[in-house]
């Protein structure tokens, strides 16, 4: 059902990019191939040597293009400005490098570039903790691949357990997918993603969109979205929408079929079907919904009350619902505002393309359904039990004619004042506590820009067009 959070993976191989740091320090055989100059002298007391001008080194692993290099002895720290780095797979561009060769500890400074073969970052800071192996994002920072782009205010990633932690209005947007939180969390190892508060997705490929306060999610297709749990998802057509409120929504994809389990004051609606329950349950193969715990459902005019109910959906429209034990069906007549009733042991009720045919309750069947003259004005009502199955059919959704089977047993009362309220056991009508169709959720955050967070260094220009990658 939802291929959310599936393509995130192409978007961070990137990280595995952070070895080609350790090439950069404390080298043990450093190569000058060229610099227009070099020199010693102090900077703020220290004794610094300096190399200026078209400075270019080389080691066993790595080039650096750079206009200067300090080196600061006594405080194992080297300065370089205007940096291009260059292993076999990856390519580093900033505006300065501050590294200590002691701690190991690097930081990349200004308009900070990494292309890697699978994608490109973009941020003005960048560190890395060779000893602890984790690499931090304190300013914004921008990552695109081939097929989308991921951006956040800041975040950090642990090599030695592949796991990344993204924090501040995440975004994710591919062609097939769009995606904000506030933070996102992920081990690319496992495949396993959590996204804290203000989640919002589509899913442009299964015409889903889903809100919520939390979201866990995974390779398999599972998905865990908590917290003011809201799924919306538009039929192949584009004709119809159906909605889905819960406290804690469950989605599991196999191959042949989704399922969709949602509890905590749940609430569906669609065009032709509304429903609340404590707990539901949806399978994608049969379109089928099973509502459990205070379930009642909705259609047209018509309640439905009952311990457990299963409805039946083809091509979005309700096709068929059964309830039991005891359920009670109440319909109300759209001229007189008269509510007709029935209750049995269990109830079927059958649709065509979303309205009603007929609905039949199976032993012990109560009914109470009013009459109307030839001039559609109220004309007294009918009282009846049969031990065996009673039928109620509609035309164009108003009743029709009524069918009653086995030990009958009635009365008809005229038409009285007295009268017009009488209810069966059980009545109940509730049309205060028929969803509403919700608002559609909308990202929080702009857009996605194709605009870089900077203006791109000179190095990075000259390197993209002499290798012709830039369109």
């Amino acid at each position: 059902m939802m291929t959310i959070l599936k393509h995130t993976l192409a978007l961070l191989l990137f990280l595995t990019a952070f070895g080609l740091l350790q090439d950069v320090i404390a080298q043990e055989r450093i190569n000058i191939l060229s610099a227009d100059r070099g020199e010693g002298g102090f900077i703020d007391g220290e004794p610094v040597r300096k190399l200026i001008g078209n400075v270019k080194l080389t080691t066993d692993n790595m080039i650096m293009d750079a206009d200067s290099v300090y080196q600061f002895e006594n405080l194992y720290m080297i300065h370089a400005f205007n940096i291009q780095i260059e292993t076999e797979n990856d390519i580093i561009w900033a505006d300065t490098l501050f590294h200590n060769t002691r701690t190991d500890y690097s930081r990349f400074r200004g308009r900070v570039i990494m292309l890697s073969e699978k994608n490109t970052l973009f941020s003005e800071a960048l560190d890395y903790d060779r000893i602890l192996d984790v690499a931090l994002f304190n300013r914004p920072v921008r990552f695109e691949d081939e097929s989308g782009v991921l951006i956040a205010e800041d975040g950090y990633y642990f090599q030695n357990t592949d796991i990344a932690f993204f924090r501040g209005n995440v975004q994710l947007a591919d062609s097939l997918q769009y995606l904000e939180a506030d933070s996102l969390f992920m081990n690319r190892g496992s495949e396993f993603y959590r996204l804290f508060n203000n989640v919002y997705a589509e899913d442009r490929e299964e015409n889903v969109t889903f809100t919520g306060d939390f979201l866990e999610a995974d390779s398999t297709g599972y998905r865990l979205l908590q917290g003011n749990a809201w799924m919306m998802q538009v039929n192949e057509a584009g004709t119809d929408t159906s909605h889905l409120n819960a406290g804690i929504i469950h989605v599991t994809e196999t191959d042949t079929a989704n399922f969709i389990d949602a509890y905590q004051d749940v609430s569906i609606w669609s065009k032709s079907f509304a429903a609340i329950a404590d707990t539901s349950h949806y399978r994608s193969d049969t379109e089928e919904f099973r509502l459990i715990s205070n379930p009642v459902t909705w259609q047209g005019r018509i309640q439905l009350t009952g311990p457990y109910i299963k409805a039946l959906l083809e091509d979005d429209q309700i096709k068929y619902l059964t309830s039991y034990t005891r359920p009670i069906a109440v319909q109300e007549d759209s001229l007189t505002g008269r509510f007709n009733q029935l209750r049995g042991d269990t109830l079927e009720a059958f649709f065509n393309t979303g309205e009603i045919q007929k609905i039949t309750v199976f032993d012990n069947s109560e009914v109470i359904f009013h009459l109307k003259d030839d001039d559609d004005q109220p004309d007294g009502l009918i009282e009846m039990i049969a031990a065996g199955a009673t039928t109620i059919e509609f035309f164009e959704g108003e009743l029709d004619s009524v069918y009653a089977y086995r030990n009958i047993d009635g009365s008809h009362l005229p038409e009285n004042p007295e009268n017009i309220d009488r209810q069966l056991n059980d009545f109940r009508w509730d049309p205060e506590m028929k969803p509403e169709r919700p608002d559609i959720g909308k990202p929080r955050l702009p857009a996605i820009t194709l605009e870089r967070p900077f203006d791109l260094p000179d190095r990075y220009i000259r390197y993209m067009l002499q290798n012709e990658l830039i369109p």
